[in-house]
């Protein structure tokens, strides 16, 4: 009876020591996906905040074009002035384009650096139990 009640006991511990592991990895999958989606909410803020500061400088721009445009005197000096807005409005978006393509980047590294983090460590954690456990039959 005794070696059945051990064996009960070893197999009992058992089960606590892997509920006890899959509650921890349970608690770092939700921190690295909480993680991940903060970093997703700045990032769609920050890139909301640059895409509105974008369109308000081009309607701005175009607002000060126009004006200027009624101001001209010869359809030349019209023509001079529009072709003038027109590379003035292609820096701005390009500029403003690549801005928002960094900060796009940055915020896919962000989000996904948490969860590859997570996982990685997941795997060494397995790895090494896998070897520890392979060790131990052999020996």
């Amino acid at each position: 009876m005794t070696d059945a009640a051990e064996q009960m006991e070893k197999v009992t511990q058992g089960l606590i020591q892997a509920c006890n592991e899959m509650n921890a990895l349970t608690r770092e999958s939700v921190n690295a996906v909480i993680q991940s989606t903060t970093a997703v909410t700045k990032g769609c803020e920050e890139l909301t905040r640059n895409l509105g500061d974008l369109v308000q400088q081009s309607v701005a721009q175009t607002l000060n074009t126009s004006k200027a445009l009624m101001s001209a005197k010869t359809l030349r000096e019209m023509v001079d002035m529009q072709t003038e807005f027109m590379k003035e409005c292609y820096e701005s978006w390009m500029s403003g384009t690549g801005k928002i393509s960094a900060i796009s980047s940055r915020v896919t590294q962000e989000a996904i650096e948490p969860v590859a983090n997570h996982v990685n460590a997941t795997m060494s954690k397995v790895t090494q139990q896998a070897q520890q456990h392979a060790q131990g039959r052999a020996a």
